[in-house]
């Protein structure tokens, strides 16, 4: 039996090699809500065909390959202002693979400004203060809207968008700053 040379060897072994691939598009531009959004996702190296994916994209978006699979298109209409953290993901031939985790911002929709005017009944005398959360999911995923207790039982969301419900829930702080539990719900449609 014939042995390989060491040079012959390397040079089998080089040949074995794939170039594994890429996404070169590191940043993607801001989006607006209800406005069509399109951005294209580059790679280099591999061997096509390539297998895109994606895990976590924003409301409204989807991801479509290119016809050759060497790049992708995120497009559609944003649903929601909101800054969101997504992961997209190309593999190779050869199972070789490259992600990319992405910040995308949507901005706002243009049109009629909007906003929702909360007041609720006042508390005992010992409450010092209310907090307001609002929440895009009815009965849950609360968010606080002030980051310190309001001496008013009245309170303006300026900070809403088109074509949303949002829902609102107090609390109330007593003067040794314990807080009650959730108010009754209350829901708020923007045209």
């Amino acid at each position: 039996m014939k042995a390989f040379s060491p040079f012959a060897l390397i040079l089998l072994l080089g040949s074995l090699t794939v170039a594994q691939v890429k996404i070169t598009t590191t940043s993607l531009p801001e989006g607006t809500v209800r406005k069509p959004y399109s951005a294209t996702i580059e790679t280099k190296g591999g061997q096509m065909p390539f297998k895109w994916s994606s895990v976590g994209l924003p409301a409204g978006l989807k991801l479509t390959p290119s016809r050759n699979t060497r790049s992708a298109t995120l497009t559609g209409n944003p649903t929601r202002r909101s800054t969101h953290q997504f992961d997209i993901s190309v593999e190779g031939r050869g199972g070789h693979m490259s992600t990319v985790d992405y910040t995308l911002t949507i901005q706002g929709g243009g049109g009629k400004s909007h906003h929702v005017g909360l007041t609720w009944q006042a508390g005992a005398q010992d409450i010092v203060g209310y907090n307001i959360y609002r929440s895009t999911t009815s009965g849950t995923g609360y968010s606080p809207l002030n980051s310190s207790p309001l001496s008013t039982n009245s309170f303006t969301d300026s900070h809403v968008d088109n074509g949303n419900t949002y829902y609102y829930v107090t609390t109330e702080v007593n003067n040794e700053g314990q807080e009650s539990g959730y108010s009754a719900q209350v829901a708020a449609v923007i045209p």
